[in-house]
């Protein structure tokens, strides 16, 4: 067995951007306090893997990937980190580089904080047991951001998130805030007043970098204007629209006229698509496949005769073909979609309320479900506080620590399909009672066809046609 003085050590050092500014995290005093403790044991230390400004979410980090190489080429004996989640705050990450590439390739681990020495079966037990609750904090943290983000949408503040910059084109984000940027501000006007007069994007974009050079410079910009109702005061968070603290920059009634023109050009770029009232939420009954407009034959008037066909019977596209032998071929365009009329104008207020009380019962759930996690991850940390003053033995704790990770994990998936369950997430509850208000005035036989869809897509989220029966599955 090699002596101390044989064993040659990687030292590898992480700290995320936000942790150099805590005492004991900063890459030198790292650095000291593992050459303090090599010295002590006389390892021979061979070389310093740092890794600064990055986190330990992934592997995806240049001193480690390089250090893995140098351990794969069998330069080095062990591996000393100053604490566990410097390596990875990834359960499954810590466990890859410890079992499969540093034991894999006879090389130990040592976490000089915890004292954990894979070298030793206790360590290794300990490494796994540790490495949940790395994995536990990260998955805290994410969800506390998560309650954040929607905490402040809720109070009508800008959440800064969702894979956008923390700030919106016409808006600056000054201490937590929005405030309206006067020169942006008007650009923004221009892109709503110019749609609305019936231009194209294109065209849109155009007119505003004319005239507000750099402000705006993709279409793709002009869309995402377009379709947010930020600029009405409202916030907009997964799905949901919470009224805002900062000022608007044009009416609601300006917002509702660019989102009808949306949906009708949408619409209109596909002229055969228009004339089929179901069309992208009409599914086959049988074996799930989309069903699409198809015409085929004429009437005695001469006319042609349509149909929604299942995309598996047509093979139409292989994406949405899901059994070739299904067993439903076509149904009649106007047996559908007068079923579908029929099944609107029974629509009330009462009907909406009834899915709102739903959909709060669903929430409670929810927020029962979500104390009981916390609950365990209490749990979890008191098992570990009892453990690190020695009032329960590792076999103990390890058995509790199993069962209640298992009755975690299944709270979690509980949640999940709870909430997948939930369709008051996909759509607004407000803007659909607007609709359904207007439909004691909707003339469904002298209406165009645009604005017929229009009302279709806000109710409905999906018509499952059989041979024998017609089910429609609400926005609410």
């Amino acid at each position: 067995m090699e002596s101390n003085q044989d064993l040659r050590v990687f030292l590898y050092i992480r700290v995320s951007t936000q942790e150099q500014v805590k005492e004991g995290y900063s890459i030198g005093a790292q650095e000291e306090r593992l050459r303090a403790y090599a010295k002590a044991r006389g390892y021979t230390i061979v070389k310093v893997y740092t890794d600064p400004g990055y986190s330990g979410a992934n592997t995806d980090r240049p001193a480690l990937q390089e250090m893995i190489k140098q351990i794969e080429l069998g330069v080095a004996d062990l591996v000393l980190v100053y604490k566990l989640d410097r390596l990875s705050r990834s359960q499954k990450d810590t466990l890859f580089l410890i079992e499969e590439v540093f034991l894999k390739h006879q090389v130990d681990f040592v976490s000089m904080n915890e004292s954990f020495d894979t070298s030793t079966p206790f360590g290794r037990a300990m490494i796994g047991i540790l490495s949940v609750f790395a994995q536990l904090e990260r998955e805290q943290i994410r969800e506390r951001t998560i309650m954040g983000k929607e905490a402040r949408a809720k109070e009508g503040r800008w959440h800064g998130g969702g894979g956008e910059k923390h700030y919106a084109t016409g808006y600056d984000y000054v201490e937590g805030e929005l405030h309206i940027i006067e020169y942006e501000a008007e650009c923004v006007k221009m892109i709503f007043d110019e749609y609305n007069k019936g231009l194209g994007v294109n065209k849109v974009l155009r007119l505003v970098d004319n005239k507000f050079p750099g402000v705006i410079t993709t279409e793709t910009t002009v869309r995402k204007i377009l379709s947010n109702p930020l600029y009405t005061g409202k916030i907009r968070y997964k799905g949901n629209v919470y009224d805002g603290l900062h000022e608007p920059i044009i009416t609601q009634a300006q917002f509702d006229q660019t989102q009808e023109f949306l949906q009708k050009r949408t619409s209109s770029s596909l002229p055969f698509r228009r004339s089929y009232l179901a069309s992208g939420l009409i599914y086959c009954g049988h074996c799930g496949a989309r069903m699409t407009g198809k015409s085929g034959g004429k009437l005695k008037n001469g006319s042609p005769m349509r149909y929604y066909v299942c995309n598996s019977r047509t093979g139409k596209s292989r994406n949405t073909t899901q059994n070739h032998d299904c067993i439903k071929v076509a149904e009649r365009k106007e047996k559908i979609e007068q079923h579908t009329i029929d099944e609107i104008k029974k629509l009330n207020m009462q009907f909406v309320e009834e899915f709102r009380t739903e959909s709060n019962t669903i929430s409670d759930r929810t927020n029962i479900i979500e104390k009981e996690i916390q609950d365990i991850d209490k749990q979890i940390s008191k098992l570990v506080d009892l453990y690190s003053l020695d009032n329960i033995p590792l076999d103990i704790m390890s058995k509790k620590m199993k069962k209640l990770k298992v009755d975690r994990d299944k709270l979690k998936r509980h949640l999940a399909e709870i909430k997948s369950e939930s369709k008051l997430n996909t759509k607004n509850l407000d803007e659909i009672k607007k609709t359904v208000s207007q439909l004691a005035t909707f003339n469904w036989d002298n209406e165009e066809t645009d604005k017929k869809r229009l009302i279709v897509a806000k109710l409905i989220n999906k018509i499952i046609v059989s041979n024998d029966n017609i089910t429609i599955e609400w926005a609410f």
